[in-house]
């Protein structure tokens, strides 16, 4: 654990370090190509080289996949499939007008690099470290999925307050992941349900059309 501990520190001083050196601030983010760039994707790229050296250089296993496949039952797969649903709602209620063709491609960029970055530190390093011992698969589970909602305070240093409620969210989206890692025996999944759901976060937070598509996923936040 303190080595997973020292993954996560350093991590953060990237990340959170260069996107407060972007100058622009977390409200605005995602506003344009230039901003997405200069404050998520450059800080995002510079944390996932980061991970992806310490992964090489340790050479630890089942970081990336499980021995095994472990067993999933249709209400554990319930919480991911309804993360998927709401984001794809989220997806058809985008004013995808509002949008130039560079500016949805650097969000994009940006939700790549955000699923395989804290996909890679939460549900690869920590969950690998967190499942050794004596702890039971439960107990690696709660505290990845805590630990992942804790991280979200880190926004407070990028003067967000609201970062105390995305620590609820967070956690519970958190928790879907694993579930996908769990369920496939694949990181991969869980990256790719990540990046699904801040993409569709990321875009429908700048410009979204009220309608039944953007009301439902907002419903099936609740149910998250």
């Amino acid at each position: 654990m303190p080595i997973a501990g020292l993954v996560f520190v350093v991590y953060v001083a990237i990340v959170i370090g260069l996107m407060r050196a972007s100058g622009v601030g977390y409200e605005h983010f995602f506003d344009s190509a230039d901003s997405t760039l200069r404050s998520a994707v450059l800080p995002l790229a510079a944390g996932a080289v980061w991970l992806t050296v310490f992964v090489v250089w340790a050479r630890w296993d089942h970081v990336w996949r499980d021995a095994r496949r472990l067993p999933t039952g249709w209400l554990l797969w319930s919480l991911p499939v309804v993360m998927t649903v709401t984001a794809v709602l989220h997806l058809l209620g985008v004013d995808w007008g509002a949008f130039d063709p560079g500016h949805v491609l650097a969000v994009l960029l940006a939700s790549v690099l955000v699923g395989f970055a804290e996909e890679t530190l939460f549900r690869g390093v920590v969950l690998r470290a967190l499942r050794q011992g004596r702890r039971s698969e439960a107990a690696a589970a709660l505290w990845t999925t805590l630990w992942f909602g804790a991280f979200h305070l880190t926004n407070l240093l990028l003067d967000e307050p609201g970062a105390v409620i995305q620590v609820v969210f967070a956690a519970l989206s958190g928790l879907g992941f694993y579930l996908v890692r769990r369920g496939t025996g694949t990181i991969v999944a869980a990256m790719a349900l990540h990046g699904l759901w801040d993409f569709s976060t990321f875009l429908s937070s700048t410009h979204a059309v009220h309608g039944p598509a953007t009301t439902t996923a907002s419903l099936l936040i609740f149910v998250v």
